[in-house]
């Protein structure tokens, strides 16, 4: 007996496959998503249904889908045998699971589920990225998806291009769906159709995965100092918070380096500590050489905690094996908060100097180093109070001078707008300070100093507002003339007081109206001053912007502790001015000047440029600053570097750098690179050249080679 129907559902039969079958169709046209009962265990879509009560068997044709729990099946044809519990199905098929997983074929022999089966001219897509291609395919305890003779491949083909740029033939593949692995038997690799590498076993993670243990696309590279390297990384997933990756450095002129990293999650932050090792001869003598670099971040009840501890054994290791290009090391432990009623800044600092013609010993070490600051008051006097106070003691291991620091302060500012535009700014400031200095290489008492510094003033801003049109855009020019007075005591700076954190000024438009412009607390600003300032800006809401300001400070007489190049030591200072435009997406450019002496010579120049269109992008960068023999520079310094990004197309790019000493007419660096991706590969050429000369580490000239084939592991771990 046959029953045909657009729209049936079977009553309960003898067999429990049927049971689970529980077959309901919708409307002829299924184009629109069902409404699936999660209480059954099936549901049937098709064009047309036919049930053979006597062969026990249901036949759906026409547009066939067929939906257990999230797995799908769409077919031209199937037919279920409640005597074999099976279904058979024909013509366009998909199959998808639950992750992501689709199987495409010409036929297929499934069970009930879905779960198992044999399938024909099989081709998956694991996660819409990577594509298998097997002659013949079966599914195993719901786990297991088996292919004979299989393609491997993530990237795109067309009829035009047929052949992928990578792939990998096996004769078997197992692809484990628990585990999310994919194994391959009897497999090669082929580049453009050609074989290169053969294996009788490989696996790799599928493309579900985010980190699986296994061995990293590897990179090579020259250098002048260690010849050819290369790098073969492998990455230990330990678990889901914890993982160490293992990086052998081989060079054919030194000995291998060995580079690790461990990383370490925790519910409040997160731990990393990285480093290399080698037995090196490169200064003269054969030595254990590394580096360490470490990392904690930590949160706890509103506190920051932490610490940065970077040491390297000798000054020119990193720059020789092109680890590092940095001349200082800075490593800090730390604790620290900042809320809305202030802050804490706990910390102890060491520095490690790589230049060459530093003393160590006369670097020294900060410990501690603290700052904090809290508001007392919102409305004391109509203004707000507040408390501060900072202290830093500075240790030389053998030689030069040891130093403390302990000061507390209050300050107070109040703001008042004038009905006519004008806005108000009263403020003062009183803080205290105990100096303690102590020479080791000189004995004798140590010296105990103390300093009390008052401050009071008054800032004034009156900005006028005018409308206008610039381009199609309405905008707001605004001019706005500043003046700021500060009443403050002569002789606060006494010569006892080790200047070690004030040494180095920048003075600038954007420190103009700062009541102390020394970098550090060592130094507070003497005497009364009058800062003066104009600034400009245009407001759009469209691409085009433009801001711009110049002013100067005006004293009674010169301040002696600001050194001659600063801008600050005659009694009126330099001129300092800056200015920028924006032309989004396009162009921005800022200029910051500084103008001095008796016939207002340039002292400082320096210019930034970004400026892109379509897939290209230029930023340069120039500096000229005047020489300043308080700071140990005694001759002027010129520079400009610029970084280029061109895309040839969707696939392809260059970069390049390139650093100038103008003033000495020499090269610092550059370097280039050639890219190439798409979505199934990376690859990267690149080459620098390093013209800074140490005293084991010479001038160097590096190549470099990276390959990343996608979906089988990258050239570095994301966090």
């Amino acid at each position: 007996m046959v029953e045909t129907s657009s729209g049936w559902a079977p009553p309960r039969a003898r067999a429990a496959a049927l049971v689970a079958l529980a077959l309901l169709l919708a409307a002829p046209a299924p184009a629109q998503t069902p409404d699936i009962d999660p209480d059954q265990p099936v549901t049937l879509l098709a064009d047309r249904v036919e049930y053979d009560s006597d062969a026990g068997q249901v036949i759906a044709i026409g547009n066939v889908e067929v939906f257990f729990g999230q797995r799908t099946l769409t077919a031209a044809r199937i037919v279920y045998d409640d005597n074999t519990r099976r279904i058979a199905a024909e013509g366009d098929i998909v199959l998808r699971d639950e992750d992501g997983t689709t199987i495409f074929a010409d036929e297929a022999d499934l069970d009930a589920d879905l779960r198992d089966g044999l399938i024909k001219g099989a081709k998956a897509l694991l996660d819409q990225q990577a594509k298998l291609a097997a002659v013949e395919g079966q599914r195993v305890d719901d786990r297991y998806n088996i292919l004979n003779k299989v393609t491997y491949s993530p990237c795109d083909v067309c009829s035009d291009e047929p052949t992928p740029l990578w792939r990998i033939r096996a004769r078997r593949v197992i692809h484990d769906q628990e585990d999310n692995v994919v194994h391959y038997e009897s497999a090669r690799l082929e580049v453009f159709g050609v074989p290169v590498l053969w294996t009788p076993y490989f696996s790799h993670p599928d493309p579900t995965v985010d980190r699986a243990t296994g061995f990293l696309s590897p990179s090579l590279s020259t250098s002048t100092n260690y010849g050819y390297g290369l790098k073969t990384p492998f990455y230990w997933a330990i678990d889901d918070r914890t993982d160490v990756t293992l990086t052998p450095f081989i060079t054919n002129e030194t000995n291998p380096v060995g580079l690790f990293e461990f990383r370490r999650a925790f519910a409040n932050g997160d731990l990393r500590v990285a480093g290399s090792l080698t037995q090196a001869d490169f200064t003269g003598e054969d030595a254990i050489q590394g580096n360490l670099d470490t990392q904690g971040r930590f949160r706890n009840q509103g506190i920051d905690w932490g610490w940065d501890i970077q040491a390297v054994t000798d000054d020119d290791y990193l720059r020789f094996y092109d680890l590092s290009s940095e001349s200082r090391l800075t490593s800090e432990i730390y604790a620290r908060s900042y809320t809305r009623e202030g802050f804490f800044d706990l910390a102890a600092v060491r520095f490690q100097s790589l230049r060459v013609g530093e003393t160590p010993g006369l670097i020294p070490l900060a410990l501690p180093d603290f700052e904090a600051r809290r508001d007392l008051a919102d409305d004391l006097g109509g203004g707000r109070l507040a408390l501060f106070g900072s202290a830093r003691a500075l240790r030389r291991n053998n030689d030069g001078l040891d130093s403390e620091r302990i000061g507390l302060g209050l300050d107070w500012s109040r703001q008042e707008i004038l009905p006519i535009g004008l806005a108000l700014t009263g403020f003062a400031e009183v803080r205290a300070d105990v100096f303690r200095t102590s020479d080791r290489t000189t004995p004798g008492p140590d010296d105990t100093t103390f300093r009390f510094a008052p401050l009071a003033g008054v800032e004034a801003r009156f900005p006028l507002v005018a409308e206008g049109v610039v381009a199609g855009t309405p905008v707001s020019h605004v001019i706005e003339p500043i003046a700021q007075a500060i009443v403050a005591p002569f002789a606060t700076n006494d010569a006892a007081i080790a200047n070690e954190d004030s040494l180095i000024t920048e003075f600038d438009e954007l420190n103009l109206f700062d009541t102390n412009r020394f970098s550090g607390s060592d130094r507070v600003e003497e005497g009364p001053r009058l800062d003066l300032g104009l600034r400009y800006a245009l407001l759009s809401s469209g691409p085009v912007g433009i801001d711009a300001s110049v002013g100067r400070s005006l004293r009674f007489e010169d301040s002696p502790d600001f050194t001659a190049g600063s801008g600050l030591r005659e009694a009126q200072s330099d001129w300092v001015a800056g200015w920028s435009l924006r032309y989004d997406p396009y162009l921005s450019v800022r200029q910051r000047l500084r103008f001095g002496g008796d016939d207002n010579s340039l002292t400082r120049n320096a210019v930034s440029i970004s400026t892109g269109i379509a897939r290209a992008r230029l930023t340069a960068d120039y500096v000229f600053l005047a020489a300043d023999s308080g700071t140990g520079v005694d001759e002027d310094r010129e520079e400009i570097a610029a970084n280029v990004f061109f895309g040839l197309t969707p696939e392809w790019s260059v970069t390049g750098n390139i650093r100038h000493d103008i003033e000495r007419d020499a090269l610092v660096e550059f370097g280039g690179s050639v890219r190439f991706a798409n979505e199934c590969c990376t690859l990267r050429a690149f080459v620098r050249r390093n013209f800074t000369a140490t005293t084991n580490a010479p001038a160097s000239t590096s190549f470099g080679v990276e390959v990343e084939l996608l979906t089988l592991g990258g050239g570095g771990i994301g966090p």
